[in-house]
């Protein structure tokens, strides 16, 4: 076949046409990348723009991804970290119990529960409105009445001397997406342990961060820090013995990942009344019950007067601006009618909002948190100037018509009493419907007997099963011999004694046994027992001399001595009669030879006969 040709003009136009048709092509292809480049920029490649009051309600509505680190924390700490659900512990439980935080915190004692009665008071709150957790040790921000001097959190809670404390911090430390946390734990840890410090008899339970709102007013604030802060402050309680209260679990939505609805204010920070109050079910079915380690009695505690209003003037969070959020709520007996929720500029005035009494109930006025009261239904509130970030809550109060109450207890809410907790019940007025809230008293422990382990006496309570050891006197028992020397003929039978804790004593058994005697062939006594020389051998008879009579002197009278010179006259001799004189002792002879005659007289009795012959 063959090819029809075109003409010149014509293939000339047909090539343009081709050109530009390919230039079209990729100039669109250019636009398209151009397109995917920009919308592929990261929040780190361009600034976060700073949300303001005036942009807040048209802030972004973004899709969070749903954070799962806290929650793979939660799963994998160590058991007992990790406040479990339990049984409710009460009314008595919260009000043990010192809350510690930021303007979260203080806005528990803005709302009131289903009785009328505020989450929290003044007695067990320390709220500081932008506090972050860095000024735990540093900032003087609660005050005792009767004094001037203000007193950090550690010096409060010493002053305060709470069974428990239950704290949160951290919404005022975020800022983007950074999921480094080791800063905020590093400060935050620090804290804690200034408070354990202080007034080491209290359990410390760290509250989890609350979510934030998809449409919250400053959009540098991000779920994905929130997530991952929270996951640091459970391996924090993990590794230095806190408990962690993963109170997120009830504020945020599984399936968002933000905050439920209308569980935040229009900033999309602080928490809404029902937010609190979905918050303190959780307190109460999340509890820590343990023993008092107070020491008793606890002394003078004095009278908290607060934290002072703008305390600290700079938001570090950037959702004040010009603009701070105002909430209505109603007590029981009523309902409101306009906007319960709304961002109201400083010194503006909100858009009116109308208290119903409900039937049977009449209006009985409005009160601020931040003071004042207002006796109109209809209500058109103007922001105070100085309002900080914390906002406002005004309630309306509801009385019924007089009447006399007819309380009857509300089905399922009866919490039993324990060992350790007061239990409590709720009563609805059958005619005007108001409900009051009454504790039951603890029951304490109901120990047995006990049983004797060792030195120690083990009790066990019958009701919960809960055990105490005390320890007792030791009564020594000395039923081991170590050893028995027995009796000897002077000592008596020492024997050792051993108690089974190791002690030992030392006693005495049979008596000494007193010596044997035996005579021995020498005429000796000695023990037949022991040897020992009792009395000796007799010494052999010795010769007994006859004792002879000594010379006797003559006796002559004394004589004068011859005067000098003179001859002495030479007298006649008088003849010396012989006479007897007593024997005079001999020295004994020696048994060598015995010195006697034939006929018996002694050589002596010779001698002495002689001896008395008279001299010539």
């Amino acid at each position: 076949m063959k090819i029809p040709s075109f003409p010149p003009f014509e293939e000339w136009n047909r090539k343009l046409l081709l050109i530009a048709a390919g230039c079209a092509a990729a100039i669109v292809v250019f636009c398209c990348l151009l397109v995917i480049a920009l919308s592929g920029r990261t929040d780190s490649d361009s600034p976060t723009p700073q949300a303001t009051a005036e942009t807040a309600e048209s802030a972004s509505s973004e899709t969070a991804e749903v954070p799962n680190t806290a929650d793979l924390a939660v799963q994998t700490a160590a058991v007992g970290t990790v406040l479990p659900q339990g049984t409710d512990a009460g009314r008595s439980y919260v009000d043990e119990t010192l809350f510690i935080g930021d303007s979260n915190t203080a806005r528990y004692m803005m709302y009131a529960d289903e009785t009328g009665q505020a989450f929290t008071s003044l007695n067990n709150n320390i709220g500081v409105v932008s506090m972050g957790a860095g000024a735990i040790t540093s900032l003087k921000c609660e005050k005792f009445k009767g004094s001037s001097t203000m007193h950090t959190i550690p010096e409060a809670v010493a002053m305060l001397k709470p069974k428990r404390i239950i704290i949160c911090f951290g919404t005022n430390n975020l800022g983007g997406s950074s999921t480094d946390a080791s800063g905020f734990i590093s400060t935050y840890l620090t804290g804690l342990k200034a408070i354990q410090s202080s007034w080491p008899y209290c359990d410390i339970i760290v509250s989890a961060i609350p979510p934030l709102d998809k449409q919250r007013e400053n959009t540098n604030l991000t779920m994905t820090q929130v997530d991952a802060y929270n996951a640091a402050l459970v391996k924090m309680c993990e590794e230095n013995g806190f408990k962690f209260l993963n109170s997120a679990e009830v504020l945020r939505d599984s399936t968002t990942g933000w905050a439920k609805t209308d569980y935040t204010l229009s900033d999309g920070v602080h928490l809404s009344k029902t937010a609190v109050t979905a918050y303190f079910n959780y307190v109460r079915t999340h509890a820590y019950v343990t023993e008092d380690r107070r020491p008793q009695p606890l002394g003078n505690i004095p009278t908290p007067d607060g934290v002072p209003a703008n305390l600290i003037t700079q938001d570090p969070i950037a959702v004040r601006g010009a603009k701070v959020p105002l909430e209505f709520v109603a007590t029981n007996g009523g309902t409101l009618s306009g906007s319960t929720s709304q961002l109201v500029k400083k010194g503006g005035t909100a858009s009116a909002v109308t208290a119903v009494p409900d039937e049977g109930f009449v209006f009985a006025g409005w009160t601020a948190s931040t003071g004042g009261s207002y006796s109109s239904a209809t209500i058109q509130f103007t922001m105070p100037a100085d309002a900080n970030a914390g906002g406002v809550v005004l309630t309306a109060h509801f009385k019924a018509d007089a009447h006399e109450h007819n309380y009857v207890e509300m089905s399922d809410t009866k919490v039993a009493a324990t060992c350790l907790t007061a239990g409590s019940a709720k009563y609805k007025c059958s005619i005007c419907g108001e409900i009051i809230e009454k504790d039951i008293p603890a029951l304490g422990h109901d120990w047995d007997g006990g049983s004797q382990q060792g030195d120690q006496m083990v009790y066990t309570c019958r009701r919960c099963g809960q055990t105490k050891s005390e320890t007792i006197a030791h009564t020594h028992n000395y039923s081991q011999v170590v050893s028995d020397t027995p009796a000897t003929c002077t000592e008596a039978e020492v024997i050792v004694l051993q108690c089974s804790c190791g002690a030992q004593t030392t006693t005495n058994g049979q008596q000494a046994l007193g010596h044997a005697p035996a005579t021995q062939g020498d005429g000796s006594i000695v023990c037949s027992r022991c040897g020992v020389l009792l009395q000796a051998a007799p010494a052999t008879p010795q010769p007994t001399e006859q004792p002879t009579t000594p010379p006797v002197e003559p006796s002559t009278p004394p004589v004068d001595p011859p005067a000098e010179n003179t001859p002495v006259p030479t007298p006649d001799p008088t003849p010396v009669q012989p006479t007897e004189s007593p024997a005079t002792p001999v020295p004994e002879a020696t048994p060598a030879s015995d010195p006697t005659v034939e006929d018996g007289t002694s050589v002596e009795n010779t001698s002495a006969a002689g001896a008395l012959a008279p001299t010539a």
